[in-house]
Order: structure tokens, then C-alpha cells, then sequence
């Protein structure tokens, strides 16, 4: 479905429709024939996909008075769409959104919605995205995360060293529950996504703090190249 921003004439259109995906950037707006994307069948999509049946059954269970507070955190917490204007989630896609940001670091169904604000988002020090001769690692100061915050990784690799920005979507790669210490290796869950990566590729990445309930800060990003 594309959405379809009305003036004196159309000035924008986003989405897909009759076979064409419209978007747009700097430049202004384009166009582009749509190509079915590949269903890539990791084992970190299977468990998204089970993730989803699962929060949506469980929300079919819930009491009326847990759907009602649902209802009400959505209609107090308004989100911007691709043209501005403001919207609204229903009190499932809030109590769906929490809880798969909960399923990212292995945490169970939340029922009740949490009374919490949102987290700032982590001070990173340093990200490194290897070919496989050391370790996928990011560091941060001790205390970033444990023992209050989980962190989230997601990582878009780009075809080459040049882009200043992702050429496409970023790739949930992993959550981590409260971790202490002062780093996190990510070299397995990276490999299991993405091909083996290259020495002439750049890995942008974003990385947010979360709290238990399952509010999300805005992540901290930045891009390394590979190393081999």
C-alpha cells in the first residue's frame, strides 16, 4: 500500500502500488519497479516470524481492562508518518511493538503496558566489523547498559567503503540482556545474517538502549569499514 500526500496537486506519494515503489530523498522524489525480496530463512527470521503468531495470540487472551490500558497508552503517544503528519497506533500494534522489542533480548510477554519514560539513547566508543580475522565487537563506558539497560544492535552493510549513508534497510543482529562489562561480540549472530563480510565493504550500524518494559531509546549510530 503507498501512502498519498494530497495537495492542489499529489506532492508525494510513498509506498508501493500497480508495481512501482515510490519514495523519495535530497533529490526529491523517484520511482523504481518493485522486485520481490528474497525470503531468507535464518534462523533469527524464523524466530521473528513465530514471535509475531505468538504476542498475537496472547493478545486475543488478554483481560479487557489490559487491552483498555493498551488503548490508552497508544492514544497518548503520537508518531510522525513519511510526510509529517501525525498518527496513531492502536492499542495492539503499541502492545505488538513492546513486547517484540522484548522478544530482541529474550524477555517474556508483557500484559499490563509500562508506566516508564523513554531511555537517552548509549555512548558507543567504538564498533568493529571484521571479514574473520578478530572478533565483531562495540565497546562502551561501564554502566551504558547493566545493570539497567538491555542493548540492541542493528547493522546495514553497504557494497563498498564509499556510501555516507545506508544504501538500505538495517538488520536486527542482536539483543542483549542487561550486559555488564565494557563490550559486546556480535561475530555469530552477524555471519548467521549476512554473507561472510568483505575488507571493501562499510558497516553502518545503529545501537539502542532499552529498559526491561521494552521502551527503546533512539539508537546511537555511525559506520566502520571492515576489516580483514
Amino acid at each position: 500500500m503507498a501512502k498519498v500526500n494530497m495537495g492542489a496537486i499529489v506532492v508525494g506519494i510513498r509506498g508501493t502500488v500497480g508495481g512501482l515503489t515510490f519514495s523519495a530523498n535530497k533529490s526529491g522524489n523517484h520511482v523504481k519497479l518493485w522486485g520481490r525480496p528474497a525470503n531468507v530463512r535464518t534462523s533469527l527470521q524464523d524466530l521473528k516470524r513465530t514471535g509475531l503468531s505468538t504476542i498475537a495470540q496472547h493478545w486475543r487472551a488478554l483481560s479487557a481492562s489490559n487491552k483498555s490500558d493498551w488503548n490508552t497508552l497508544a492514544a497518548l503517544e503520537p508518531l510522525t508518518d513519511a510526510f509529517g503528519n501525525t498518527y496513531y497506533l492502536s492499542g495492539f500494534q503499541r502492545f505488538q511493538k513492546f513486547n517484540i522489542h522484548r522478544a530482541s533480548v529474550a524477555r517474556a510477554i508483557l500484559d499490563a503496558p509500562p508506566i516508564e519514560s523513554i531511555p537517552a539513547a548509549p555512548t558507543i566508543a567504538s564498533v568493529t566489523v571484521s571479514a574473520g580475522a578478530v572478533a565483531c565487537t562495540y565497546t562502551y563506558a561501564a554502566g551504558q547498559f547493566g545493570p539497567t539497560y538491555d542493548a540492541v544492535l542493528f547493522i546495514n552493510l553497504a557494497p563498498t567503503t564509499g556510501p555516507l549513508a545506508p544504501p538500505g534497510s538495517f538488520q536486527f543482529i542482536k539483543g542483549s540482556q542487561v550486559p555488564g562489562g565494557t563490550s559486546i561480540t556480535f561475530t555469530t549472530e552477524l555471519f548467521a545474517l549476512f554473507p561472510k563480510p568483505n575488507a571493501f565493504q562499510r558497516a553502518f550500524w545503529r545501537i539502542a538502549r532499552q529498559l526491561p518494559s521494552g521502551f527503546r531509546s533512539d539508537p546511537t549510530s555511525g559506520y566502520v569499514d571492515v576489516i580483514a
